[in-house]
């Protein structure tokens, strides 16, 4: 390895710029410094290693045209003190015009003495990019993309999850919130209306208490910035523990992650009428619901009742139970989430809004555990800490990790990591590889949909398990998994929003990439296959959508 000394000449100093470089065949490591004449702009350098008559020219009629230049803004030599060098000294100037930059981009040559010629700077400075890389195959140059580079926000063993981002607005209480994973021996049975179940009156506020109530933003705001940890300052209390006759009231906690209560108001003894929160900046889309209660009775029949549901139908007229999850439970018994409630009825009540009528859902439940700590939710949750903690273990475990490579796709609008997985064996040549078809598998636009996290994991645990179907897949295809392509509106318990109080679903065309980051990325490349995995809130089973124009067979992968 030689070591030289290369004199710039800085554009907006007077001074000239002596700088030490490290050169075998690969000249000219340093970016390109203009000269002052913008009309032919130059680049001089000043290498020792050969005789002073040595020259270069790239650009004879460049060179010619600024002698007068040359002569007055000439380097002076450097000291050969200064330089250790094995080969004779060579001094050589080069005048680089931007259309011969262009020129070497799209013409790149080599020479045996110097490598790869004043290309190595001249692309970056003219595609502005340094992820090309240029091979050569015989004397052709071959460019390819530089290898990506692990990223901070990939869980690894050093740091092992991203901070959640939140908006500001929000206020999330510094306790994790964990549940084990607990299947039940047996199925679980469905509700089985009688017919007779209560419809009980809305009363609110007017004839109840309130306590619990947090104020979110509304339609008429709009998301800023965010933070790690929501909004700055203590958190304030949301709930007010009153007692009714004597009995004390139920304390109410939806200020986590995926969380969804707005207001508790107690009506009665063991009667309590709850609000959901809309999607954020949105006065609509309340489905989801995820709460924490504590302060119960065992043995005690509570009764619960939700107002503001917009649907005008949903699975629980059809025996769906509300799942409840004991902390006492699962410590003392390793019990998980349950399928809970007793006279589940779903139906039209007597209130509206902008005009629409809205639907309730009523159950009673009795807590297993005296002063427990119990969640309710609408469905299984499926958190994006709990994504991060799965993503981790897979990249830590080095059989999986052999064909599977992790990475961010693009960051949400609260800055959160999408992520996006690649998954398929190691193909024996390039041909090979090139033939391998692409299958795109997604999960989660809408966030209160968390079964299809449930799925998609057990998609993955399949995908990357040594089955003989899974290997023959991964031979087969390069598979690209997007777990949870709405983590914004997951962190904040919508329904089916992000943080633009838009369904990411409806924008698959949408020409705003800042607004739909991971949905204007998914659509950058045609695919082969695309499955979106979901979770239907008024249709059982598992079943599909598929492209509806039969006429065209060529429109079906464009098709939303």
């Amino acid at each position: 390895m030689q070591l030289g000394t290369c004199s710039l000449l800085d554009p907006h100093k007077d001074e000239e710029l002596s700088i030490k470089t490290c050169s075998v065949n690969v000249a000219f490591v340093t970016e390109p410094v203009l000269c002052r004449d913008t009309k032919s702009p130059a680049i001089k350098w000043d290498w020792e290693g050969r005789d002073d008559s040595s020259a270069l020219h790239t650009n004879s009629s460049a060179s010619d045209s600024s002698d007068s230049e040359e002569e007055e803004h000439q380097p002076k030599p450097c000291s050969s003190n200064r330089i250790s060098c094995q080969i004779h000294r060579l001094n050589f100037q080069i005048q680089l015009r931007r259309q011969h930059c262009f020129s070497c981009v799209l013409h790149p040559q080599r020479d045996d003495n110097y490598g790869l010629f004043v290309d190595l700077f001249s692309v970056e400075k003219v595609l502005r990019t340094r992820q090309l890389v240029f091979d050569f195959d015989g004397e052709r140059p071959v460019p390819r993309l530089r290898d990506p580079l692990d990223l901070f926000s990939i869980p690894s063993t050093s740091c092992p999850f991203q901070g959640v981002r939140w908006p500001i607005e929000c206020e999330v209480i510094r306790d994790k919130v964990q549940h084990i994973e607990w299947e039940p021996p047996e199925p679980e049975p469905f509700c089985q209306a009688s017919g007779d179940e209560p419809i009980p009156v809305v009363h609110g506020t007017a004839k109840g208490t309130t306590v619990y109530n947090i104020d979110l933003p509304t339609k008429a705001s709009y998301f800023t910035y965010s933070r790690v940890g929501g909004s700055r300052g203590p958190i304030k209390s949301a709930t007010s523990c009153a007692n009714h006759q004597d009995e004390p009231s139920l304390a109410f906690e939806s200020r986590f992650e995926s969380g969804n209560l707005q207001k508790a108001v107690q009506v009665g003894q063991f009667d309590y009428e709850l609000t959901l929160r809309t999607d954020l900046y949105t006065a609509k889309h309340t489905q989801w619901f995820y709460f924490q209660v504590r302060n119960m009775r065992a043995g005690v029949t509570y009764r619960f009742t939700i107002l503001n549901l917009m649907k005008s139908s949903s699975l629980y007229s059809s025996g769906m139970r509300p799942l409840l999850y004991s902390e006492n439970s699962a410590w003392l018994k390793g019990e998980g989430w349950k399928r809970a409630g007793n006279n589940i009825r779903y139906y039209k009540n007597n209130t509206e809004q902008d005009g629409k009528a809205l639907y309730s859902l009523t159950w009673t439940l009795e807590f297993p555990l005296e002063d427990d700590i119990c969640y309710l939710a609408h469905c299984y949750p499926y958190t994006y800490s709990k994504l991060q903690q799965y993503l981790h273990g897979v990249i830590s475990d080095p059989a999986r990790a052999a064909y599977c490579k992790l990475r961010v796709l693009c960051r949400s609008l609260a800055g959160n990591a999408v992520y996006v997985l690649t998954i398929t064996a190691a193909s024996s040549s390039a041909a090979e590889h090139k033939a391998k078809r692409a299958v795109v598998v997604t999960a989660r636009v809408h966030p209160g949909e968390t079964n299809s996290s449930w799925m998609m994991q057990g998609f993955l645990d399949f995908l990357l398990s040594d089955l003989p179907d899974a290997r023959l897949l991964r031979d087969t295809f390069i598979f690209k998994v997007v777990p949870m392509l709405n983590p914004d509106g997951v962190v904040v318990g919508n329904y089916r929003c992000s943080l633009t109080g838009r369904d990411l679903n409806r924008n698959y065309r949408s020409l705003l990439r800042d607004s739909f980051p991971c949905i204007w990325l998914l659509a950058e490349r045609e695919v082969v296959v695309y499955c979106d995995f979901h979770g239907h809130s008024r249709k059982n089973n598992v079943f599909m959508y598929g492209c509806s124009d039969h006429k065209e067979a060529s429109r079906c992968l464009q098709e939303r």
